[in-house]
């Protein structure tokens, strides 16, 4: 009985506050991937893509910050535990530095606010600091065009449905529709 508790204490330690992991490659400003071959996204931030104004730099930030290194992984309490793309959405901390919010901070990627999650308020300061110090994109000769582009992105929500977010709404709708019909039938 004792032995059961010691696991279970021990689980759950390892679940509340994260998992430790090497770093071995970063594929952009805000994915890298583990010594075990998981893909990880960082919660909270959207770098620029590897294709876009700033994107090789938010790779190379990242890179400078946690490649072949051993950071800590830690879940969030209200967002999912998965992308749309299985990898794992993960506050990344090394030597009690939140990398995600660093990114965001020293102008490297934006405050992702789309979705939710619980260090937003924080993050979204700290992009705010950084549009007004003129860090990392913010400074870039192409402000305009990179806020554009992101501004963009973050209003694309029907762009990024899925088909079958599309399906399941059209039944719902469907339904509905039905339903008030033979109501009103009556």
């Amino acid at each position: 009985m004792r032995q059961t508790i010691t696991y279970i204490l021990l689980l759950t330690t390892f679940v509340c506050f994260g998992t430790t992991t090497k770093v071995t490659r970063v594929i952009d400003g805000d994915t890298f991937e583990t010594e075990t071959g998981e893909k990880v996204r960082l919660i909270g931030i959207n770098a620029p893509e590897i294709s876009d104004i700033f994107g090789q730099e938010a790779k190379q930030y990242l890179s400078y910050l946690i490649e072949n290194k051993t950071v800590d992984l830690q879940a969030d309490n209200i967002s999912n535990d998965r992308d749309r793309y299985q990898r794992l959405l993960r506050y990344v901390i090394l030597d009690g530095v939140d990398i995600n919010k660093k990114m965001v901070s020293d102008g490297f990627a934006f405050a992702y606010l789309k979705y939710k999650f619980s260090k937003s308020i924080d993050y979204e300061k700290a992009q705010l600091e950084a549009r007004e110090t003129n860090k990392g994109i913010w400074g870039d000769n192409n402000k305009e065009t990179i806020i554009k582009e992101q501004e963009k992105k973050e209003t694309s929500f029907w762009k990024d449905l899925s088909p079958k977010a599309y399906f399941v709404g059209s039944l719902v709708i469907i339904l509905l529709l039905v339903g008030l019909f033979t109501y009103f039938k009556k």
